[in-house]
């Protein structure tokens, strides 16, 4: 420690004292965050061309030396915060995001603060015990087992009834690890190769929707079972799996001697917010003998008001169920939790060190596929004690009724069409003038299917343009994806919402729907 700049560099970078000394700077970021949370006239989508801001980054050294704070925050602003999406804003909704209580957002600066390593008790003393206790609450609104079971789970050094996980991708990725040393024991240690070799079985599937997220893929090909082990099954006019499909598939790879891993059913899927019917879907994978998973990481909330739950019949059945926080929880990104029904499940994925996660340690890292990880229980921790199941159940009613009004608004206006809803607040429409639908209709009508394509492909770049036009305009947001609801190789692309920002109001659907129609007429008249 000869360096005499050394002590005065630690003061300055380390010690909250500094923010004594100058609170000035400590208000100017409390300011920053507030001005951010606040949206009113502002706009919810950057106005800058992103190949034009990629210029603004085109310094590809780390710098030699650093700069003063109070200069970096307005590097901070100027940089950043003048360019990135408001997803909390009331007129973007297009997405899986929403705006947050403030309460959790000091919940995220106290997880940085307390910077618990959520691998081992040893460094994560308290912040153990937060993590299981929600996972038993989940766990609890999806099993319904009793005071005693979680008791046991809370005092228990080993199994686990579930992890916390950064979101979905991990939770499913976790879940059809499982799934597959359960139903091919010793992949694990064994891989599959050779443990397929010595099994009687030509090779491996797991069967799930057309709507099923595309994490599935990435897991089965990180796992080495290929992302083509995932056979699809169409779905019905509501976005359902097909039953007579997936019945049909089970008779194909019984046929040809494939083992079906695991079954999935979505709660909520990401393009359209279906449901599954999960009962059915549980039967089955209890007469095949297969592993039975629920991504319910965007509708799995809802179990938390009663009035939703008659939605998730069939749920409890799981073999597992994955649920994201930083969805339909309004928490910060991120968090999700992956659940199990038995807890001895997750030993199939338990792994011990000599220095941290002993054989019975409590360590949570032991049935963990990742190491180190935050303590981003917290933010969900904090929201259930705070707003509780009453409050979440006002957020969740509310979000039901902004749904509810997107698709009254929707249906009574001429020059839109509903092409799909749900009952998890996501639904998907098409600008359509009245004169397209009606043309559309009389070429159906007539059999004309070669011109109804011709038309449904005029309409497919119609409504790309205009989503593309609203984008950049930067006055409002809304997604898009592509459905298979029409007889067109190309499908039929939509125009995608998510009503759950509870800042949104009529005021706000209506005027996105104008701008819109604005948009799509100025399209059409080639401007």
């Amino acid at each position: 420690m000869n360096d005499p700049g050394m002590h005065d560099f630690l003061q300055k970078h380390f010690s909250v004292q500094t923010l004594e000394r100058d609170p000035a700077l400590l208000r100017k970021v409390l300011g920053m965050l507030r001005s951010w949370l606040i949206t009113e006239g502002k706009h919810p989508y950057p106005s800058m061309p992103f190949d034009q801001l990629v210029r603004s980054f085109e310094d590809y050294s780390i710098p030699a030396d650093g700069m003063e704070v109070d200069a970096f925050l307005d590097e901070l602003h100027s940089s950043v915060l003048s360019h990135t999406a408001q997803l909390n804003h009331p007129m973007f909704i297009g997405h899986m995001t929403q705006a947050l209580p403030w309460l959790t957002v000091i919940a995220e600066a106290f997880t940085a603060a307390l910077n618990q390593n959520q691998v081992k008790i040893e460094t994560a003393y308290a912040s153990t015990l937060v993590e299981k206790q929600i996972l038993g609450w989940m766990h609890r609104r999806v099993y319904q087992y009793d005071d005693d079971y979680y008791e046991k789970g809370m005092h228990a050094k080993s199994p686990a009834i579930g992890n916390v996980v950064n979101g979905g991708t991990v939770g499913n990725l976790t879940a059809l690890a499982v799934a597959l040393e359960q139903q091919l024991p010793g992949s694990r240690k064994e891989g599959i190769h050779s443990t397929l070799s010595h099994s009687g079985y030509r090779g491996l599937a797991v069967i799930a929707s057309v709507r099923a997220h595309y994490s599935l893929k990435k897991s089965l090909a990180t796992m080495g079972m290929g992302e083509n082990s995932l056979h699809v099954i169409a779905v019905d006019q509501n976005n359902r799996i097909d039953l007579d499909a997936l019945k049909r598939k089970f008779d194909e790879l019984r046929r040809d001697n494939i083992k079906v891993v695991a079954l999935v059913g979505v709660a909520g899927t990401t393009e359209t917010g279906a449901i599954d019917p999960l009962q059915e879907l549980a039967e089955i994978a209890r007469q095949e003998q297969t592993w039975f998973h629920v991504d319910a990481a965007w509708g799995g909330a809802l179990l938390l008001a009663d009035q939703f739950r008659p939605l998730y019949q069939g749920i409890e059945f799981a073999d597992s169920v994955v649920i994201d926080g930083h969805k339909l929880m309004w928490v910060p990104m991120a968090q999700g939790m992956i659940l199990f029904k038995h807890s001895a499940s997750l030993d199939n994925l338990k792994h011990n060190a000599n220095y941290i996660i002993r054989s019975d340690s409590g360590d949570l890292g032991q049935t963990s596929l990742e190491g180190s990880r935050r303590f981003d229980a917290l933010k969900l921790w904090t929201s259930f004690k705070v707003l509780g199941i009453s409050g979440y159940t006002k957020l969740l009613t509310q979000a039901a009724n902004l749904s509810a009004t997107m698709i009254s608004l929707i249906q009574n206006h001429p020059d839109f069409e509903l092409t799909s809803s749900s009952k998890t607040f996501i639904l998907t429409y098409r600008y359509a003038p009245q004169h397209m639908q009606q043309a559309m209709k009389a070429l159906v009508d007539a059999g004309n299917m070669a011109e109804a394509i011709t038309l449904n492909r005029k309409l497919n770049d119609l409504n790309a343009k205009l989503q593309d036009r609203q984008k950049n305009d930067g006055k409002s947001f809304v997604s898009r994806t592509i459905l298979d609801f029409f007889p067109d190789p190309q499908g039929v692309t939509v125009l995608r919402v998510v009503l759950t920002n509870v800042t949104t109001t009529r005021a706000h659907l209506e005027t996105i729907l104008a701008e819109q129609c604005q948009i799509g007429s100025a399209l059409l008249a080639g401007h």
